[in-house]
């Protein structure tokens, strides 16, 4: 039996038993655990407290619209820190990079909610280019993937900045510098393709902090996804949709990570010489 519970309802002792045995939760904690487990596993979260409809049914109907945003945050995020970092790298101590890393520190520094409410008033209310709220078209994503991609893009570009200077160190750079290579050949080819790995770890992370900030801008901008449907579900005490939305954003860090995992030892001579080295010791 599923219940949509009201703020009206009279909590009458008979209720509250029945809600409890609905619920299961007149069983031992221990048991109740390994039922949600299986539940969860299955991807099924129970039914809402507010609706009485399916969490997971609800949650697949709104997932779309919040991966569109997060793949458009996160291609933001790859298309703008890349060119910042380098740059910034490049231009070491010198007019473009104290700019850039002036930037860094305010998109750092500004709340997303705070960012949203500031491009909806200039984009939307005084210029009237875009939508403030809802869903018109591909252009309603604009600035919610502005606002969840600024800080990841400011984190990166700096991180870019930090490792490219300190490959400028290696003896590999000295090396090629002796050969005559100089300018952006030298900082992309040698210097930002020995320094990107820890970069891609950044990255991987950033894909599950683009899906937290979702959460956020989502309800600001009312767009219907996986964020305003979380975001309504904590302010009504909605478990079974806070569980589900947990459960989801962490599948994602866990996904992300192993990605990255993989890709380290796609791109990372290194990795791949030490594991067939351990694959014949194991031979």
């Amino acid at each position: 039996m599923s219940y949509i519970i009201h703020s009206n309802l009279i909590a009458t002792p008979e209720l509250i038993a029945d809600i409890t045995r609905s619920f299961g939760l007149d069983k031992p904690l221990l048991t109740q655990y390994f039922l949600w487990l299986k539940d969860a596993i299955t991807l099924n979260f129970g039914n809402s407290y507010m609706t009485g409809r399916s969490v997971s049914a609800d949650f697949l109907y709104f997932l779309p619209n919040t991966l569109l945003l997060v793949l458009c945050g996160f291609i933001l995020t790859f298309v703008c820190s890349l060119p910042l970092g380098i740059i910034s790298a490049h231009y070491h101590n010198k007019m473009p990079d104290v700019l850039i890393r002036f930037f860094c520190f305010i998109g750092v520094s500004m709340p997303n909610f705070w960012l949203a409410f500031l491009l909806m008033l200039l984009f939307s209310v005084y210029l009237g280019w875009l939508p403030a709220v809802g869903i018109e078209g591909a252009k309603s994503f604009i600035l919610p993937s502005i606002c969840i991609a600024l800080m990841s893009i400011c984190i990166i570009a700096r991180l870019i900045r930090a490792n490219m200077l300190e490959a400028q160190k290696e003896r590999y750079v000295i090396y090629a510098k002796m050969r005559g290579v100089r300018g952006m050949r030298l900082h992309i080819k040698h210097i930002f393709y020995n320094a990107f790995l820890p970069i891609l770890t950044a990255m991987g992370m950033h894909i599950g902090e683009l899906l937290g900030s979702a959460l956020v801008v989502e309800s600001v901008f009312a767009l219907p996804g996986i964020g305003l449907y979380s975001i309504q579900g904590i302010a009504n005490h909605d478990y079974p949709v806070i569980e589900c939305f947990i459960v989801v954003l962490s599948v994602c860090f866990v996904l992300c990570n192993g990605v990255v995992d993989i890709l380290y030892g796609v791109l990372d001579v290194r990795i791949r010489k030490h594991i067939e080295e351990t694959q014949r010791e194991a031979q």
